[in-house]
């Protein structure tokens, strides 16, 4: 049986090697438990096996790990101006055998959802050649981090000009870039690289929702309520508000099949 208890200690013990006060440390280490519970809510909600729900919840725990390395050593979270975290999670977790810091008894099945989990937890999609339980749990990891990307989002409008150096009304006043618009549009996830402005960033963040696979997780979407903050942000921009309202109108439409 997994000892929560022992893979909770560890995990804070990896965390204190870094300096609290870096930008992001502590933030990523409450996302990280946050979504360790989701992970494991939703596992429960479809009626995974206990054992399932258990290794669910230290997905959730460890899947940002190399979050904490980037933030020390580039002071960013994009990854492709930085390092690719969730490669890095892997090398340190897998390549370099950490992973027996958190889990001292090896299970090799169970250690291989973990690495290919954590590994694609933040790629465009899931390749086709990951299946079966491995592509459950991976598809999992992909929509608990989304739930909690959008509890993020509604804090940076509480206080934008801590994330983007801006007000409300400046990031409102600007446009959505014409590729962003474009993915957003077909209901797709937007690529990071297209990003041009803190809207498009914004939207993008809209954008997730069209990437959700279970169902309990939208539901758990709608009953958290920070999406609706994040539907109730109207730019002052008239061009980039009229475009914006067609992307949450898709997005509505998906959340009113949500139970």
């Amino acid at each position: 049986m997994l000892d929560k208890q022992s893979v909770s200690a560890a995990f804070d013990r990896y965390v204190s090697q870094f300096n609290p006060d870096t930008p992001g440390i502590l933030s990523k280490q409450c996302h990280s438990r946050i979504v360790s519970g989701l992970c494991e809510t939703l596992a429960r909600q479809l009626e995974w096996s206990p054992k399932d729900q258990d290794l669910a919840w230290v997905l959730g725990l460890l899947h940002d790990i190399g979050r904490f390395e980037q933030a020390r050593r580039f002071h960013t979270f994009i990854d492709y101006k930085s390092m690719d975290h969730a490669r890095y999670g892997v090398w340190y977790l897998f390549e370099k055998g950490h992973i027996r810091d958190f889990l001292p008894d090896p299970e090799p099945e169970r250690e291989r959802i973990l690495e290919l989990a954590i590994l694609w937890h933040n790629g465009y999609a899931v390749p086709s050649s990951i299946t079966g339980r491995t592509r459950d749990f991976a598809l999992l990891i992909r929509d608990a981090d989304k739930i909690d990307l959008f509890r993020v989002y509604a804090g940076y409008l509480e206080h934008p000009e801590q994330i983007w150096q801006m007000s409300l009304k400046d990031l409102g006043s600007q446009e959505i870039s014409p590729k962003v618009l474009e993915e957003a549009l077909g209901e797709k996830l937007v690529h990071t690289e297209v990003k041009k402005t803190a809207l498009d960033f914004f939207t993008g963040c809209l954008c997730q929702l069209f990437d959700f696979t279970y169902g309990p997780s939208l539901a758990l979407v709608r009953q958290q309520g920070y999406f609706q903050e994040l539907l109730d942000f109207q730019p002052v921009n008239p061009k980039s508000a009229r475009q914006l309202e067609s992307v949450k109108e898709k997005a509505r439409r998906i959340l009113e099949g949500a139970g």
